[in-house]
């Protein structure tokens, strides 16, 4: 399905400092797999407080099944950490592998520290799905071509048709996961949307567990319902902006995909006092 197929990028701000920036991509897998899609991703971010800098770069690769279950995934990311006071710094290189095979997830995770020679396998396990096929977060607003597709000619995206979904979500170390249900819904835009906005995408995680009888999904919160992950999707069904980080200080703002620099230089004594600066009030007082 041709609007399944897209990039788009984004670049992290603390005030007008760069810290960060972001690409994906979802291609045609071309029988890769026996994949129907291939989704690609990668970032790279960078922090700096009290006296302790962060840079954490990450790549991943999964392919898909045509309704954007995961079929098999490599994940890759490297954690530069360094104290100024002592000048200790330690890097670390983790490497996540999924496959799912005859209804189970198998993982693999792998770690190799500067220096050595090869990766040392930390963890391997598998997970009975029960009939759940987890769908990568990243690949999300490709299900709007699906509901496009299967609408009338002037789709009109209703809020009241949504999709729960289980979505597979990583931990920034690669040293776990989580597959949650997500409440995902489609709106048309609202008047401060970027322009060229056809429709908004919501997106809720709500709490739920792969049982025996398979995706158990509880009743949400109101706290849990009122968190709404938002992205802007233009005609094609590409983001045209990016749900808010939790981080109150960091901006996300969308980039062309073509020419994003990911390698991009990051100022660290800059965004540490970009940081500082932009620290919330009650914070500052104590």
């Amino acid at each position: 399905m041709r609007n399944v197929c897209q990039s788009s990028a984004l670049v992290m701000k603390v005030g007008d400092v760069r810290c960060g920036q972001a690409a994906v991509k979802v291609e045609e897998a071309k029988g890769e797999g026996g994949a129907a899609y291939k989704l690609t991703e990668s970032f790279k971010v960078a922090m700096a407080e009290e006296g302790q800098t962060a840079i954490v770069e990450y790549s991943g690769t999964f392919l898909l099944g045509p309704d954007l279950g995961l079929l098999s995934g490599r994940m890759r990311t490297r954690s530069d950490l360094t104290d100024k006071d002592s000048g200790k710094r330690q890097a670390l290189h983790a490497l996540l592998d999924l496959t799912v095979t005859a209804d189970a997830l198998a993982w693999q995770r792998s770690e190799q520290k500067d220096g050595a020679q090869a990766p040392v396998v930390k963890e391997k396990k598998t997970m009975a799905l029960h009939g759940v096929r987890p769908v990568p977060q990243n690949a999300l607003p490709g299900l709007a071509a699906f509901v496009m597709a299967a609408g009338k000619d002037g789709w009109q995206p209703d809020p009241r048709n949504g999709l729960c979904l289980p979505v597979l979500n990583l931990t920034a170390e690669l040293d776990g996961f989580e597959i949650e249900p997500f409440w995902v819904s489609f709106d048309m835009p609202a008047f401060n949307n970027p322009k060229g906005t056809a429709a908004q995408m919501r997106a809720r995680a709500l709490v739920g567990e792969i049982t025996d009888k398979g995706f158990e999904v509880s009743p949400p919160s109101p706290p849990v319902w009122q968190a709404v992950q938002l992205w802007a999707l233009d005609a094609q069904c590409c983001p045209l902006s990016h749900p808010a980080p939790e981080d109150k200080r960091i901006a996300v703002e969308a980039a062309d995909p073509a020419t994003l620099d990911m390698n991009a230089a990051l100022d660290m004594e800059k965004i540490a006092a970009a940081l500082t600066a932009n620290e919330p009030k009650e914070k500052k007082k104590d």
